[in-house]
């Protein structure tokens, strides 16, 4: 696989508690996820195994944001309460933030879609989907549950890939997803930078997080 491939290859991954949401996530298992990944996360999975792991979790973060940046406009986000202490200049540029999210990670979902095919293997399809918000104010938490996690799901996922390349393109990915949860966490009145290091969580722990959100997917 080129460096080319490898550095297209993506990353981030989910949803952090139902705490953070508030209730709304569905109360689903590790049941929910793909056959596929149930059966890669009892054993030892390959690189094709993971990169279908970043390519559930990226399916799911993608329908997030365009299910919701089609529900709500730039209005509903100046009028959020969750952000009305930020003042014109940071309210009025929430919505165009999440509208380079959102293409990040369609993004993502199409390059990893195009590397699991090069290497002979077959991407998994998306899955249907219930965040469980119910305005701009839901919709924040759960971007910022979804990046945080997502964030802990790729250091997880790192020491099981094989290949240097992409060990390397997961490292400057985790970075970037980085920087979208210290935004969402500041959003969300929380400290941008809580820790001094991530917990990386393994792909059991993050499938079980997930299927909060998974109502059904396909065979």
């Amino acid at each position: 696989m080129s460096t080319n491939n490898a550095g297209m290859v993506r990353r981030r991954f989910l949803t952090n508690s139902t705490k953070l949401i508030g209730g709304g996530a569905l109360a689903l298992t590790f049941a929910s996820a793909p056959g596929v990944l149930r059966t890669a996360a009892a054993a030892e999975p390959s690189d094709i195994d993971i990169l279908n792991y970043a390519l559930t979790l990226e399916h799911l973060e993608a329908n997030f944001y365009v299910e919701g940046l089609k529900r709500f406009n730039q209005g509903d986000f100046a009028s959020a309460k969750s952000l009305k202490g930020f003042g014109g200049r940071v309210t009025n540029t929430v919505y165009d933030y999440f509208k380079i999210i959102r293409d990040h990670e369609v993004e993502h979902v199409s390059t990893l879609i195009s590397v699991i095919t090069s290497l002979g293997g077959t991407p998994v399809k998306p899955c249907i989907y219930n965040f469980g918000y119910n305005n701009v104010d839901g919709f924040v938490k759960v971007a910022a549950a979804l990046e945080n996690t997502g964030v802990m799901a790729y250091d997880g996922a790192l020491a099981m890939i094989d290949s240097p390349d992409l060990q390397t393109a997961g490292a400057t990915i985790a970075t970037v997803e980085a920087r979208h949860a210290a935004y969402l966490n500041l959003l969300n009145g929380e400290v941008p930078f809580p820790n001094a290091f991530d917990k990386p969580k393994t792909m059991e722990q993050i499938l079980v997080i997930a299927g909060q959100f998974i109502v059904s997917c396909p065979a």
